[in-house]
């Protein structure tokens, strides 16, 4: 326990100031946090119900996302963002204290404070990959579990015991638990493992009757080192039925484990759902640069400012993918004191690196951001199913980052005197080497250096204790669907008050296509949403000549939203003239001011409309407003669609009116005159012949089959 000491004292003093505002702020910036803290607070409201539908792969095919489930007792005990920081401090320093630990048994040191763990631990620990997901990639950030796996299998090949087959059964759950893309990294560093072990690896084979392979190759074999006793204790039945029960008990965990869990986003994939489906584009856009590997993270104090400019110009994709820096001191190190490295071993770890920098840097090759048209390996795997849904391909950099760390330590080991397991009288370090250890130490932190870490305030609008009191299943929160700051927190509210955020981006991949497009059709609620100024500040009217005034009130009503949460502090002056002259002007909506907010709040008893609207269905092409001629204009290449909304208790007569541009061909047929009964309809636009049908000023009045017409008013479409 006292290595985990050693690094949690470590990862305190890197991780100032945050250590001193766990309570008041969230470690890390932008929104990833605010959605880590959501997926606890989410997952601990629903209990034992949510953990069993998890754990047993029930429920509708979705995206599953359990990297909270290990860390849920600390989020009982202390709550948010408490447990969120303590979880984050903790990793920090189980990441270095495994490393040290893998270290350690791989070398056969006899304690972790030798030099070898103790430096390669610091190196992974801070590690630039590591810091710079730990801005608030909850999953990317726990590398702990890597070198963790690594290590129960080694003292498993050294001494099979079903208790060690479970260990690593269960470790390999959580790390695909956690971040699912590093159970695929480590699956796969298990078969360039077992092609450079391919020898040794015999013995396990229960076909095997020869003596266990001597490992000729120093303390780096796959059984330990020339050490290990070349000879099997158990005979070739009990060897055969131990392997095969081991194999089985390890079987049965990762199928538990591992393959119930994902059921649903198993059941995704086979539909023609593309949440799982990328795209070639996001794929090179979020894959690493040929130099991302040498140049110096953005987070450091000193130079920091200048590589966070570089990384801007340069690289592709935002900051904390592209950082895969190495250390040039670690690169030197090992470029000019690896000869005495075990050779298997050195060829592991070198083609580690080789296999993994290759499929980091995606389909094609980067060169200071400049997309070149050389091709590369990962473009032979980018369609695959399992590889098609990799997000960012350039995460597969975690375990180049891992694999230098390990060679790392092996040069150290190999050249610094040390203590190892099983010498008679093992060497203590001299006064001189432990000199020559401090400054390696001195060197690392200072190359891998990122305080002052972010961090940013944990607390939430006072809005949010009235917004809990107003009725409604969701409430729209501006700018919730443009800025992902403001919607990943605006998402952690929502566990707290209850009520879905309408168009909110933090979960866009989970969000179906068809959800996602009812949202942005929606009249007057898209333009709040979306922030249109231009539209809202000129009071545009929508298509097919509705208001945006009177026309939101019905909108929301249909979104069962009875207010909208505009974040002042999170919008520019113009941005936020055009949202409240709009709420301003709507009829029914009263506001209440709050230092860094605005709530307004719509009282269905006093909405002043016609009760129905419309939304632009598909099929439509260059829809646009003509200034000059004061009118929409759209385009029916085949075949266009509206939605009808009637909002009343009782059927409408609603009368469609638009006129054909001079310019358009063929033949347009659609109804004009068209029913609505409580509820919505659909209304078909056909075109015929060549060409395109063009409308311009299409306009529609909605007349109840009740004694008072009401018309809706007229305006400038937009």
């Amino acid at each position: 326990m006292q290595g985990v000491y050693v690094m949690a004292i470590l990862a305190i003093f890197m991780s100032y100031p945050a250590v001193f505002h766990l309570q008041d702020s969230v470690i890390g910036q932008g929104g990833d946090p605010w959605q880590a803290m959501w997926r606890f607070e989410y997952k601990g409201s629903g209990g034992m119900q949510d953990f069993i539908k998890d754990f047993t792969g029930s429920g509708d095919a979705r995206l599953i996302n359990m990297s909270v489930w290990p860390w849920m007792p600390l989020h009982y005990v202390f709550g948010e963002p408490v447990a969120y920081n303590l979880v984050w401090l903790i990793i920090m320093a189980l990441s270095g204290y495994a490393m040290a630990l893998f270290v350690k048994i791989l070398t056969r040191q006899t304690s972790i404070f030798a030099a070898a763990p103790l430096l390669a631990g610091i190196a992974y620990m801070f590690l630039p990959y590591r810091s710079a997901h730990a801005l608030g990639h909850f999953g990317a950030m726990q590398l702990q579990w890597i070198p963790f796996i690594c290590a129960a299998v080694l003292v498993y090949i050294r001494k099979p015991t079903a208790l060690k087959a479970i260990l690593i059964g269960s470790l390999f759950s959580i790390q695909a638990w956690t971040e699912h893309h590093y159970a695929l990294w480590l699956g796969i560093f298990g078969l360039v493992a077992a092609v450079v072990y391919r020898k040794e690896l015999r013995y396990f084979l229960p076909s095997y009757e020869g003596r266990r392979p001597a490992c000729r190759t120093g303390r780096g074999g796959v059984a330990g080192d020339e050490r290990t006793p070349s000879h099997s204790p158990l005979s070739k039945g009990e060897k055969s039925r131990t392997i095969f029960w081991h194999t089985t008990l390890l079987l049965l965990i990762l199928i538990v484990g591992v393959i119930v869990p994902y059921i649903p986003t198993i059941k995704l994939a086979a539909t023609n759902n593309t949440a799982l489906e990328l795209g070639v584009q996001q794929t090179i856009r979020f894959s690493a640069d040929l130099f991302s590997f040498i140049t110096p993270s953005p987070q450091h104090p000193l130079w920091g400012r200048f590589f966070d400019w570089f990384f801007g110009q340069y690289f592709t994709g935002n900051n904390a993918e592209s950082v895969q820096y190495l250390g040039i001191s670690i690169l030197v190190a090992i470029l000019f004191f690896h000869k005495h490295i075990p050779h298997k071993q050195k060829r592991l770890w070198i083609a580690t690196i080789i296999v993994f920098g290759l499929i980091s840097l995606g389909p094609v090759l980067h060169v200071f951001g400049k997309e070149t048209s050389i091709p590369l390996p990962y473009a032979l795997l980018a369609h695959l199913p399992v590889f098609s849904a990799i997000r960012v391909v350039a995460r597969a950099g975690v375990m180049v980052g891992f694999a230098t760390c390990v060679l790392f330590g092996w040069t150290l080991a190999t050249n610094l005197p040390g203590r190892q397991a099983g010498t008679p009288h093992p060497r203590p370090l001299p006064k001189r080497e432990r000199g020559t250890v401090l400054a390696i130490g001195l060197v690392l932190l200072l190359e891998f250096l990122f305080v002052p870490f972010p961090i940013q305030s944990a607390r939430l609008s006072p809005a949010y204790d009235t917004l809990k009191n107003i009725q409604g299943s969701r409430i729209i929160e501006i700018p919730a669907a443009t800025n992902y700051t403001a919607a990943s927190r605006a998402l952690y509210a929502s566990a707290l008050h209850g009520k879905e955020v309408v168009g909110n981006i933090a979960l866009e991949r989970g969000e179906s296509k068809d959800a996602d497009d009812l949202i942005k059709s929606i009249p007057g609620v898209r333009q709040l949403l979306y922030v249109r100024t231009t539209d809202l500040e000129e009071k545009r009217h929508e298509f097919f000549g509705q208001d945006l005034a009177e026309t939101l009130p019905d909108a929301m009503k249909y979104l069962d939203t009875y207010a909208v949460l505009v974040h002042t502090d999170s919008l520019t002056e113009k941005q936020h003239q055009g949202i409240s002259s709009v709420l301003n002007a709507t009829a029914g909506i009263t506001k209440q001011s709050f230092s860094d907010a605005d709530l307004y709040t719509l009282n269905p008893n006093t909405i002043s409309s016609d009760g129905v609207f419309l939304s632009r269905g598909e099929g439509w092409e260059n829809v646009g407003y003509d200034p000059k001629k004061n009118s929409v204009f759209a385009e029916v290449p085949n075949k266009a669609t509206v939605i009808i909304y009637n909002m009343n208790t009782y059927p409408v007569t609603v009368t469609l009116e638009y006129a054909l541009a001079p310019e358009s061909t063929g033949e347009l047929t659609a109804e004009k005159i068209i029913t609505v009964n409580p509820g919505k309809r659909e209304v078909t636009f056909m075109h015929a012949g060549e060409g395109k049908s063009i409308i311009q000023n299409p306009k529609f009045t909605a007349i109840p089959l009740q004694p008072t017409p009401r018309l809706r008013p007229a305006g400038t479409p937009l």
